[in-house]
């Protein structure tokens, strides 16, 4: 804890090891070719899903450009793929519990063979919810679910839930085999999560196998194609499932916006507010404004050393903002998140940084708050 303040990880990540995919089928089984540069291609049935040195994916504050040859798995922080370990370096950053997400499962949304994807999403739920065991009351699983299949999509929720005891379940906010998160093929499944109370997570990546918004304006430039695919991503959902009626329809459903940063949430919404006096005819009916539908069911995590997280609270709510640590990826800090994360929050009221270290999250995911 920090100054007696309960510090909970939003968006923590592990980094599967090939262990996880042992009871699958061979047919389905992920399996990775690495390429003359060092680069590991991830298969899943053929298809490429994942393209990285593995080994970077779970070694923060990686320049992952830089020259090199193959970083095999084996060299990721042993965190990434160990709880116990995970465990010891949490205690290290005074974080006492964490949400996790995958690292190569996020490019399991490109995959296009249903059996396929819904194959691993269940493989990797059974492999998470074992590293979770290891410290059930600090280490709570995100569920992958394949919406690759939308009746499979509700049956791994349904599972996730009350099989496994996961938190949330997450989806990316790119189109899943040709169609978006907001199909009507994906009704079932907001009904389901609502009725479930289980919060769903909008969580991008960075895979070729999921063409983000921009690959097709700058091919090649990972760096304008990183910012945008994390940031305009989420943008486009949030106004999608405000816009197409999704919150409106299901008003006890809860929704995170992770990894790409709080500042965009301000302008946004006050964007999609400005929207509607003259463009509401074109949408479905709605009861609230984009900004009170967000505030009534939404979300936002901020980096832990977004500078402008101070200034942006009154414009979000303080209840409405939690953080991610992003461990172990390559562009996460490790040691030291915490030791950021203090210093930005520093400015705040001790009611708001009790509540964006801990509080918020605890609120969002549905865990027990201390008396």
């Amino acid at each position: 804890m920090h100054n007696e303040m309960r510090v909970l990880d939003g968006d923590g990540h592990v980094l599967e090891p090939w262990s996880a995919w042992t009871s699958l089928p061979e047919q389905y089984r992920p399996t990775a070719v690495t390429d003359a540069d060092g680069l590991d291609h991830v298969l899943v049935g053929g298809q490429e899903v994942f393209v990285a040195r593995l080994g970077q994916m779970g070694q923060p504050g990686t320049d992952v450009g830089a020259p090199s040859g193959p970083v095999p798995m084996e060299q990721a922080r042993a965190g990434a793929y160990d709880p116990v370990a995970r465990l010891a370096d949490m205690d290290s950053e005074s974080i006492d519990e964490v949400v996790l997400y995958p690292t190569i499962g996020l490019g399991f949304w490109g995959i296009q063979d249903p059996k396929a994807a819904t194959a691993v999403a269940r493989a990797y739920n059974d492999w998470l919810a074992g590293y979770c065991a290891a410290a059930p009351d600090r280490l709570y699983g995100a569920a992958m679910v394949p919406f690759q299949d939308p009746v499979a999509a509700v049956s791994e929720l349904r599972r996730a839930r009350d099989e496994l005891g996961f938190v949330s379940a997450f989806v990316r906010p790119n189109p899943c085999v040709g169609r978006t998160i907001v199909d009507p093929s994906n009704d079932r499944f907001w009904e389901e999560a609502e009725s479930l109370g289980m919060t769903v997570a909008i969580h991008e990546g960075f895979q070729n196998a999921v063409p983000p918004l921009g690959s097709d304006r700058t091919p090649t430039n990972i760096l304008v194609l990183h910012a945008c695919s994390h940031t305009l991503e989420q943008m486009l959902a949030c106004a999608q499932l405000i816009g197409l009626g999704i919150l409106e329809r299901h008003p006890a459903l809860r929704f995170v916006f992770l990894e790409a940063g709080g500042g965009w949430a301000p302008y946004w919404l006050e964007r999609l507010d400005h929207q509607v006096p003259s463009y509401h005819r074109y949408a479905p009916p709605m009861s609230l404004l984009p900004s009170e539908y967000f505030a009534r069911q939404c979300w936002v995590s901020f980096e832990v050393d977004e500078p402008t997280l101070p200034a942006l609270t009154p414009f979000i709510g303080a209840s409405r903002i939690v953080w991610g640590s992003d461990y172990p990826h390559a562009d996460s800090t490790f040691p030291g998140a915490t030791a950021e994360l203090f210093a930005t929050i520093s400015p705040l009221d001790d009611d708001v940084q009790r509540r964006i270290l801990g509080l918020n999250a605890a609120e969002l995911y549905g865990l027990a708050t201390p008396d």
